[in-house]
């Protein structure tokens, strides 16, 4: 028996630049009042055309109608003149025309279904116009002549009611098993079929995920751009190809979650730069990284007066150039906490060799059989107050602090860093230490100070302050603005996550025989994050930019940031990120299972971020031998438990109890000896 196949027409073979149907009436009444036409605001004219929908169904066979019977039920309402309702009619169909992209994935089925018969059906509940349909699935490639066209509108029959398949067959005269319907709609397209005898097959490639509904929800509240940034993000999913089930995740998070928070942070920067007027913009490694191959695509069509440009710093490389003196900043620096703090550690941010430490360390007690051992707590506290007191280390740690700042300086020069112009930092955040470092260089070289943007700001450690301006997207705890009052941890480890580099992290400057200076790389590539995936996270990334910019019809121009914040998206990001962070899924979980996250300044080691919980730390934890549960401060507690073997899953509650009754027992006894 030869099969014919059907396929449904939208989210199944084109789909829209936005995410929301009903979103086309709103741009419809956006440019409708642009015109003159109507003189209302684009939001009523949206619900006017919706419930004119609505009204006229009441009248016809079916509930079924077309574009002409809505528009007829418009000119009843506004009553106004029928030649605004016909330019209001043809308005709809350019917005639609303008709007609508095909479904890459969906070229294949419908070939395939060509090699068992040379012509498919297509089945839409649609009042759009039967000609208009055929022209766009022509011009998308999906139409050849001698096929067929089956519209509710036309028929008074509906997919989701069965009888438009009933129709088919009928037509056809063809037995319910001979045909085969393909769609993204469970009821009209599977089930209601199914129960027919036609063969159905689900295909919902672009169905909006979870994500790309959360910016959807947002649209009244952005004037729709969140609506089509959801559209691109969608669009950019269809348009990559991955080559495994894990390349699929990871491409689904960067166009869905990362690339509209990564994006809208960067068209921020480049915004607040202009209105500044700074003459460059220096993305500092390694978060700047992703951040300038953003800006680059963005910047032509938003400030494309600007340099962009790429400067090779970490902690490491300007803590000591910028030290003048020993203080309590630099002391915390030092003895920054980390899971893993070793002798050996302490050196490298130091600067500091082996032969040159010896004879400090070894009096107080740490040989060199030592160096490598994990310090605790108690012994980190000791070390530091003994070395507090340690003044040919002071001396010594000074004479480098020297040494590397006129290496740094030669840098900073050849990039163009010191010649007066009004420039800008980008770092994601979090303290906004690297301008600090920057600028204590920048005081002692003579010359002017930048303006740091950053996507979160908590206050620097140690009693230091910026001296240029610092500025940030999210929050900014200095002036106390922005979404949240404290600092995020959950957004802090995503973001690290997001901005990762190719590249291994900065160590120092080398000065060349040219005198040129290059950077010391810990490696040459990021090795961990390229072997997670990094490359085609970042890669979908970009592609979610470029749609952006191509792709954007001209009701949302990029320069519409000019008189629009994107600060107006905050509350929208913020609600996809916490749906990515606090309920991933297990397969979003085990995507990152090995993503790697370097905790280490010099990068000594890495963990994962998203690691199992290990049996005998959740039972430690239970009784009270263990801090915490998860394997590294920065872990990833949701997606940790996700891919737990399924007895820590039942047992992970169980010890987070025990924990709790543990602590209030202790209150208990304490409050009982108080007393006594």
């Amino acid at each position: 028996m030869t099969e014919i196949f059907s396929f449904d027409i939208f989210d199944t073979l084109l789909t829209r630049l936005v995410i929301e149907p009903t979103e086309i009436f709103r741009i419809c009444g956006d440019r409708a009042l642009q015109f003159g036409w109507i003189k209302f605001s684009s939001e009523t004219f949206r619900n006017i055309r919706i419930n004119a929908e609505r009204q006229s169904r009441l009248f016809y066979e079916g509930g079924e109608v077309s574009l002409d019977e809505i528009y007829r039920e418009i000119a009843n309402t506004l009553e106004i003149d029928l030649e605004i309702v016909d330019k209001l009619k043809k308005l709809e169909i350019e917005v639609e025309t303008e709007y609508l992209v095909a479904v890459p994935t969906a070229h294949q089925l419908v070939e395939k279904a060509r090699r068992s018969h040379p012509h498919v059906l297509f089945l839409s509940d649609m009042y759009l116009p039967a000609d208009f349909l055929e022209e766009r699935l022509k011009q998308h490639g999906f139409w050849q002549e001698g096929e067929r066209l089956y519209l509710s509108a036309q028929c008074r029959k509906s997919k989701g009611q069965g009888d438009l398949f009933l129709q088919v067959l009928e037509d056809l005269r063809l037995s319910p098993q001979a045909l085969v319907h393909t769609g993204n709609s469970k009821h009209t397209d599977v089930d209601k079929p199914k129960s027919l005898g036609v063969r159905s097959i689900g295909f919902n490639d672009a169905n909006p995920n979870r994500y790309e509904s959360i910016l959807q929800k947002y649209s009244h509240n952005t004037n729709g751009i969140t609506s089509l940034w959801a559209g691109i993000a969608r669009y950019t999913r269809l348009t990559r190809d991955a080559k495994s089930n894990k390349e699929a995740v990871l491409r689904d998070i960067a166009a869905s979650v990362a690339a509209p928070i990564l994006t809208a942070y960067t068209i921020w920067i480049l915004q607040q730069a202009k209105e500044k007027q700074l003459a460059r913009i220096y993305f500092l490694a390694r978060d700047g990284e992703i951040l300038l191959k953003i800006a680059k695509e963005l910047a032509p069509n938003i400030y494309p007066e600007v340099e962009l440009r790429y400067l090779y710093v970490s902690r490491q490389a300007l803590r000591m150039p910028g030290l003048t003196k020993i203080n309590k900043a630099f002391w915390e620096w030092m003895f920054d906490d980390t899971d893993i703090f070793t002798i050996d550690s302490l050196l490298a941010r130091m600067c500091l060799d082996r032969q040159s430490a010896q004879p400090i360390f070894e009096p107080l007690g740490y040989p060199c059989d030592r160096w490598q051992q994990n310090l605790s707590s108690k012994e980190r506290l000791s070390l530091r107050s003994q070395l507090e007191k340690n003044e040919p280390l002071q001396e010594l740690v000074l004479q480098v602090a020297k040494q590397k700042r006129e290496v740094l300086k030669a840098y900073l020069q050849q990039e163009k860093m010191l010649d007066g112009q009004a420039f800008g930092l980008v770092d994601v955040g979090w303290r906004g230490s690297l301008q600090v470092s920057l600028e204590n260089v920048f005081e002692l070289f003579g010359t002017r100070m930048p303006v740091g943007f950053y996507f979160a700001l908590d206050k620097p450690t140690g009693g230091l302050k910026h001296k240029g301006e610092a500025i940030a997207f999210f929050f900014n705890l200095n002036n106390s603005t922005g979404l949240r009052n404290d600092i995020d941890y959950r957004y802090v480890s995503a973001m690290e996550v997001f901005c990762a580099g190719c590249e291994g992290t900065t160590l120092d400057y080398a000065l060349q025989p040219d005198n040129s200076v290059l950077p010391v790389l810990k490696h040459v590539n990021n090795q961990p994050a390229l072997s997670w995936g990094l490359k085609p996270f970042q890669e979908s990334v970009i592609t979610f930019v470029r749609h952006l910019v191509e792709r954007s019809p001209a009701d949302f121009p990029l320069s519409m940031f000019s008189t629009i914040s994107p600060k107006l998206l905050r509350e929208a990001l913020d609600e996809l990120f916490l749906t990515f962070n606090n309920s991933p899924t297990k397969q979003e979980a085990e995507a990152f299972m090995d993503c790697p996250f370097f905790d280490d300044p010099n990068e000594l080691y890495h963990f994962y971020w998203a690691m199992p919980f290990r049996l005998a730390t959740v039972l430690k934890y239970a009784i009270a031998r263990s801090a915490g549960i998860t394997v590294h401060r920065n872990a990833w507690y949701e997606a940790s438990l996700q891919v737990s073997s399924p007895h820590v899953k039942v047992l992970v509650p169980i010890a987070i109890a025990q924990r709790k009754l543990l602590q209030r027992l202790k209150k208990l006894v304490m409050s009982i000896k108080t007393r006594n």
